[in-house]
């Protein structure tokens, strides 16, 4: 049950020439016997294909948050902490403000209020830099169901595949499932189809996965705080049916995380507890 991470390129240079290099290979093999330049052209096309691989696959961390408080009883206010990382909820490479594209959240009658005053949370370091979280303060003032969400995106380029990385949240405070199914608009997007705060340990939490606001069929990876594996990061895998309708096996309480990608660096989470 591991992540997929397959390659699935739609924007590299020569796409009909290579095929996709699977992780652990350098590069694929050439599709078609191109007679253009010779070795040259062949010598070129898998550099660009190697390059592509190993940009993807370091660029392939998740983007999540972490809060302090996902479940309130009464009006009151959390931290919402935007995470750059591999491992759910270890913290990971330290988000700057000017990375971020979006950080704002939902109050349950729809409206949108920014994060705009952030700070940074130190965590020592990851792949040689600074490690943490990018810190915003929710104010949740009436009761009901607050989607808090971040993006992050970055353009490709000769050394860069694009990534496209949106993260989401569920606050539930009091009672009401009020926008709980609420679509943001996200590129990909991970959609709960429940309130959290309704399932308990051996039942399903139903999702629903958008891809440029149409389902998608993809598969769909779920773990918690608190599960620990040098090769299976990802305990709980489930895969979307053509209605995008997916259904996460929960065998626990705690705070989860599920996520899903798309393409090449293209990826959505959704984090929640279950009491």
């Amino acid at each position: 049950m591991k992540k997929n991470y397959s390659y699935q390129h739609n924007w590299t240079t020569f796409p009909q020439y290579l095929a996709a290099p699977k992780p652990g290979c350098l590069a694929g093999p050439v599709r078609h016997r191109i007679n253009f330049h010779g070795n040259l052209f062949v010598f070129v096309a898998a550099f660009l294909a190697c390059t592509a691989w190993f940009t993807g696959t370091a660029a392939a961390h998740d983007l999540w948050l972490n809060l302090d408080n996902y479940l309130l009883k009464s009006p009151g206010k959390t931290l919402a902490k935007v995470v750059f990382g591999h491992n759910y909820p270890h913290y990971g490479i330290l988000v700057s403000r000017d990375q971020l594209n979006e950080f704002f959240y939902l109050t349950p009658d729809g409206h949108k209020k920014e994060i705009d005053k952030t700070w940074e949370e130190f965590h020592g370091e990851s792949y040689g830099r600074p490690a943490g979280a990018r810190v915003g303060e929710v104010r949740c003032e009436q009761e009901g169901t607050y989607i808090v969400t971040a993006v992050k995106k970055r353009k490709g380029d000769r050394l860069h595949v694009p990534s496209e990385k949106y993260a989401k949240s569920v606050i539930v405070v009091g009672k009401g499932s009020a926008g709980i199914n609420r679509v943001v608009g996200h590129r990909i997007e991970i959609i709960p189809l429940k309130n959290p705060t309704e399932v308990r340990a051996g039942q399903v939490f139903p999702v629903k996965v958008l891809f440029e606001g149409k389902p998608l069929a993809t598969y769909v990876y779920g773990t918690y705080a608190g599960y620990a594996s040098e090769d299976e990061p990802f305990p709980v895998l489930a895969r979307s049916d053509e209605n995008g309708i997916a259904r996460i096996r929960i065998d626990r309480p705690g705070t989860w995380m599920v996520v899903t990608n798309h393409k090449v660096d293209f990826s959505a989470s959704l984090t929640f507890q279950i009491k």
